[in-house]
């Protein structure tokens, strides 16, 4: 299966295959380019630190994540201004996962796909109409709804226009977590499941699926494949996945044991190994 198109939309645009790097300077996001036709979009000053992407085909865009939404907007406008600066292709917003801090810009996008998961069919309206719940945000009440307006194939090829890649979901974070993975240029954008910070889990039972996550990324990737995070430095050395299933197979043996703390006001534990850490709120 393809990427499916937003109704009544026809698909004019196309970058060439000779592609010219865009530059752009701007006074909140820190845009770099990574090879090939991917944008890698900083939020140095967030509070939370956040690292969005936009991913160019010869005839789509997936943009991965929206921003924090901590900047001050231009013409009402925080991301989209510098999104049509790099491509006029016709771009589909895909979150990573519901929180906060991953989809403050979601009104400015005209396109918003989901993974075709289950659980997510059968929680919107017969308009497809997805209305957030507290635990998706975490924090705060925005955005209260969302019209989805694509579904996106989970482990299936997606042809973005001469890029395959392939959404896989990667529970642990979130239910509704994916990867973005491109196979053909050795690729993986992981959201919040992994990125060079403290990682976060939201209940005791999310330490299983997180396993089985690493389990199936580890079978799936290989060591020479780009990694990149939601926070902090985008990119992830490879050897970091591999860590995180030791230390998850350390908590399962209970060699690494929890710490009681409380984080942002709410009762957690942290484990700690090796120097990644894991926080889980309880």
């Amino acid at each position: 299966m393809v990427l499916t198109t937003c109704k009544n939309e026809e698909v004019t645009q196309t970058e060439p295959d000779n592609y010219d790097v865009v530059s752009i300077e701007h006074d909140w996001f820190n845009v770099g380019y990574v090879e090939p036709k991917t944008y890698v979009i900083e939020e140095p000053e967030s509070s939370q630190g956040n690292v969005s992407y936009l991913l160019l085909g010869n005839n789509r865009a997936i943009m991965f994540d929206t921003g924090s939404g901590e900047n001050l907007p231009v013409d009402g406008y925080k991301i989209k201004p510098v999104m049509e600066e790099l491509t006029q292709l016709p771009t589909s917003l895909l979150l990573s996962h519901f929180h906060f801090d991953h989809n403050q810009n979601i009104s400015e996008f005209n396109t918003i796909a989901f993974p075709d998961l289950p659980f997510l069919r059968q929680a919107v309206s017969i308009d497809d109409t997805y209305s957030f719940t507290s635990e998706d945000l975490f924090i705060g009440d925005y955005p209260s709804q969302a019209q989805v307006n694509e579904w996106l194939p989970v482990n299936t090829d997606i042809d973005l226009g001469n890029r395959i890649i392939q959404l896989v979901s990667i529970p642990g974070h979130t239910d509704e977590s994916v990867a973005i993975v491109d196979k053909t240029n050795k690729m993986a954008f992981l959201g919040d499941y992994l990125y060079n910070g403290s990682l976060f889990l939201f209940d005791n039972d999310d330490l299983e699926p997180y396993k089985e996550s690493v389990e199936y990324l580890i079978s799936s990737l290989t060591p020479d494949y780009k990694l990149f995070g939601a926070h902090g430095t985008p990119q992830i050395a490879y050897s970091k996945l591999e860590k995180l299933n030791n230390f998850l197979i350390c908590i399962e043996n209970d060699v690494c044991l929890p710490t009681a703390t409380t984080v942002l006001g709410y009762d957690v534990v942290y484990y700690e190994y090796e120097g990644m850490e894991i926080v889980v709120f309880q």
